[in-house]
């Protein structure tokens, strides 16, 4: 009786130490390694994309069809970065549920709103490459500003989801963008291995192409990278020890998710030579 009532008083003091925001407070090596991730991130994240903004903006010429996407795109990578110091002062200092839950939105950004641009890159790209007249035809602003108000609002549903921890719908979306690119890497790959008009040589290939071609295969790189882990962890939910898995597996597959936000403008700015 004194054993199992001592057992009890134990167990429920640990419970009363973990907070939403630290679940984790006797085992802190892979939230700091998470926060590490995040303070590199940020280092080379909120310059590139804010001058990836900067740079389309105040371009002397009009904004082209090419750019709205990467314009959105460096937009909701800076924003997420702006807030991502929120999560470490509130770790340490601040320790509220309400920043914790608000940063729980901010991610949703991160999570669905990162590759559903990502993915609309792909699918212009696939366009240009394998059906160029279609691609001309609706190779215009205003073509992109009518699919951004959807990409918006999965991306706004994504964060609430992640809000009340529904991680289902995560699922399906990683699964169907990660199908989507790999269609679109593939055709555009096919493409490349077909001769254009006029050419007999195989082995000359349109510069176009080729880079159409590198970056539809980098983002599906980052996608898988990105967002692979936390996908393979979930079914590990329950059949692992609860340590294990809420205090080493979700902070690592959180870090590969994390990284990467700079790397998408760099290209950007690489083409545009800035």
């Amino acid at each position: 009786m004194n054993s199992s009532s001592t057992s009890s008083h134990q167990n429920s003091s640990f419970s009363s130490s973990e907070t939403p925001w630290n679940p984790c407070p006797s085992s802190p090596y892979g939230v700091m390694t998470f926060f590490t991730v995040e303070a590199v991130n940020i280092m080379f994240g909120l310059p590139v994309n804010a001058w990836t903004i900067w740079t389309i903006s105040h371009s002397s010429r009009s904004i082209q069809a090419s750019e709205v996407f990467p314009l959105n795109s460096a937009l909701l990578e800076f924003v997420y970065i702006s807030f991502s110091f929120l999560r470490p002062l509130n770790y340490f200092f601040i320790k509220s549920a309400f920043l914790y839950t608000f940063n729980l939105f901010f991610y949703g950004l991160l999570s669905a709103g990162r590759p559903l641009f990502q993915s609309c890159v792909c699918v212009e790209r696939y366009l240009g490459v394998v059906h160029p007249i279609t691609y001309l035809r609706y190779n215009s602003v205003r073509t992109r500003l009518c699919a951004l108000p959807l990409v918006w609002a999965l991306t706004l549903f994504f964060c609430v989801c992640h809000v009340v921890k529904l991680h289902l719908p995560f699922l399906v979306l990683f699964l169907l963008l990660l199908v989507l690119q790999g269609l679109c890497c593939v055709s555009v790959l096919q493409v490349l291995h077909q001769p254009s008009p006029g050419e007999g040589n195989e082995d000359q290939v349109d510069p176009a192409k080729k880079k159409a071609f590198v970056t539809v295969l980098l983002i599906q790189v980052m996608m898988v990278l990105n967002y692979l882990p936390t996908v393979l962890i979930v079914p590990l939910r329950g059949r692992l020890s609860r340590h294990t898995y809420l205090c080493q597996l979700i902070p690592a597959s959180l870090s590969f998710s994390v990284f990467g936000s700079f790397i998408q403008p760099l290209m950007y700015l690489m083409r545009r030579r800035k």
